[in-house]
Order: structure tokens, then C-alpha cells, then sequence
């Protein structure tokens, strides 16, 4: 497990207010498991993960967790942080507007027309992709906002 995330599940639990006890209880795990995964012992099973999802009312656990799980979900998934709710919709706004204020919707138009990524494009479209990933993570963020 990764030691850059191994707190994730602590720290939604007492965003979400509950101690060790209550909240094994409420997950229907013994609090020897909960610790375990919160000292990033072991990594919860997805359906554990789930109830943690639910029980905390924390979505962006479940990014984190899937980015935990695979490398795979590391390489598609942003790596999300935790705003509140003002700065996650400036934040989106802000990359989507320096996105069209740059033009590099055209820019990806332009590389894509051919239907290749050429050589002398490749750092091009490398940058654009950069920027939609930060454009995704803000939205992911905004999207992972405690429900009311």
C-alpha cells in the first residue's frame, strides 16, 4: 500500500466526526480492522471501502481508494485534494476559462485533426493533456463534496 495515502481512511472518519469504536461499529468491522486500515496496515476490500464511502459521507474516499488499489487507477485517476465547497468551484472555473483563455481547445483540435499524434505534436499534446487532467481533478474534487 502506499505510505503517501495510507491516512486516507482516518481522516475521513474524523472529518466525519466518529471515533475508532462508533465508527467499526457502524461499518460492521471489528476495531482492530479499522485500525489496521487506518495505520495503513492493510488495504479495506472495496466493499468496505464502500461503507466507508457511505457511512462518512466522503465520495473523494473513493477516488482516494481507488487510487490506492491499482496502479492503473493511479495512471487514470487525478490525484483529488480536499477543498471546500468555494474554493472547488473557483478552482474548476478557474482551469476551464485558462483552458479556452489559452485556446487549447483549438490546440487539440489542430494535433488531433490527422488522427496522429506526430512527434514534433507530442509535447504539445502533452501539455494539454496535463491541463485536462487539473480540469478533471477540479471537477472530481467539486463532484466529491459531502451530500447535504
Amino acid at each position: 500500500m502506499q505510505n503517501d495515502c495510507t491516512n486516507i481512511y482516518q481522516t475521513a472518519r474524523k472529518v466525519a466526526g466518529l471515533t475508532q469504536e462508533r465508527a467499526a461499529e457502524l461499518l460492521g468491522l471489528s476495531p482492530r480492522s479499522l485500525a489496521d486500515y487506518e495505520a495503513g496496515l492493510r488495504l479495506p476490500p472495496n466493499d468496505v471501502a464502500d461503507r466507508m464511502v457511505t457511512v462518512y459521507n466522503s465520495q473523494l474516499l473513493a477516488v482516494q481508494h481507488l487510487r490506492n488499489s491499482t496502479q492503473l487507477a493511479r495512471d487514470l485517476l487525478p490525484d483529488v485534494q480536499t477543498m471546500i465547497l468555494p474554493e472547488a468551484v473557483l478552482t474548476l472555473i478557474d482551469a476551464v476559462y485558462a483552458f479556452a483563455d489559452d485556446k487549447l481547445d483549438r490546440e487539440l483540435i489542430d494535433i488531433a485533426r490527422d488522427g496522429v499524434i506526430s512527434e514534433d505534436e507530442r509535447e504539445r499534446f502533452d501539455h494539454v493533456v496535463q491541463r485536462i487532467r487539473a480540469i478533471a481533478a477540479a471537477a472530481i474534487a467539486l463532484a466529491s463534496m459531502p451530500r447535504g
